[in-house]
């Protein structure tokens, strides 16, 4: 539930333009991800990650703060949420952040 709320909180620092805020939930979900323990790295993957994406609006300001190895994550569960299109428009966002040798479709 926290992770939820904190994608929220990220959503409108984002509407702000409140970088200090930012950094400090990004950090503090990509923290939670590379935990060792799956409780947190699973949370964070689907209460807050699987989630960046769905006020759509502010896709532009998310993509730049998705770490790489999130992005290879959780974006089965995107797959599986969305519509083709939107798909492919976050495939153009992230286009950067594809691991090496991976194939974004």
């Amino acid at each position: 539930m926290f992770l939820s709320e904190l994608w929220q909180l990220a959503a409108d620092a984002h509407r702000d333009g409140d970088g200090d805020l930012l950094r400090r939930v990004y950090g503090f979900a990509h923290w939670c991800f590379r935990q060792p323990e799956q409780f947190l790295s699973n949370a964070s993957v689907v209460s807050f990650y699987e989630h960046v994406f769905d006020e759509w609006e502010l896709r532009d300001q998310v993509a730049p703060w998705l770490p790489a190895e999130v992005v290879a994550k959780v974006r089965p569960l995107w797959e599986w949420r969305w519509s083709a299109e939107r798909l492919t428009e976050v495939d153009r966002l992230l286009a950067d952040k594809a691991p090496p040798g991976a194939s974004v479709v």
